[in-house]
């Protein structure tokens, strides 16, 4: 029998992005909608964390808006400034590209945060990446279709038309 794990999904026809869960090497399909659905790279997940990450995916297709700042986040994600950075100095320095984020952030300057703030924190940090990746190049994808009623062209046209 195969393990099933929630892992992060990401559909093809509705585009939604979530914690599914999966059942090793089966085919994958949109909880939401039936279409076909990617699983991301990224960790596994417990079914208590299915809220915060649709609601740090929410935030991020909110306020992302170019794939040039997804690559920006993805790679100071990626690259931390310094390997003793807490989870909570990873997300102050998002909050400013990414402001719906701030539900992660207690108020620090009033109190440390408790042990279960700075878990949500450290799970939400991980959660990140993946996130940002994954609408970055939903980004990229919309940038690339033709307007709504425009006939679209095949790739190789499009390449052939740049060289």
């Amino acid at each position: 029998m195969k393990a099933a794990a929630y892992v992060p999904v990401s559909c093809s026809e509705c585009t939604s992005l979530h914690l599914q869960l999966v059942e090793a090497g089966a085919p994958v399909s949109c909880a939401g909608c039936g279409g076909p659905a990617l699983v991301l790279p990224g960790a596994t997940y417990e079914p208590s964390d299915v809220d915060l990450f649709e609601r740090i995916d929410a935030a991020v297709r909110f306020d992302l808006k170019s794939a040039g700042a997804g690559y920006r986040l993805a790679s100071d994600l990626r690259h931390p400034t310094s390997r003793a950075e807490t989870p909570a100095e990873i997300l102050l320095r998002l909050v400013d590209e990414l402001p719906s984020l701030s539900f992660l952030l207690p108020p620090l300057c009033v109190k440390p945060p408790s042990p279960a703030q700075t878990a949500e924190m450290t799970r939400a940090t991980g959660m990140l990446p993946t996130i940002v990746v994954a609408r970055m190049r939903q980004l990229e994808l919309a940038r690339l279709r033709p307007p709504a009623g425009e006939p679209a062209q095949a790739l190789d046209e499009l390449t052939d038309a740049r060289a």
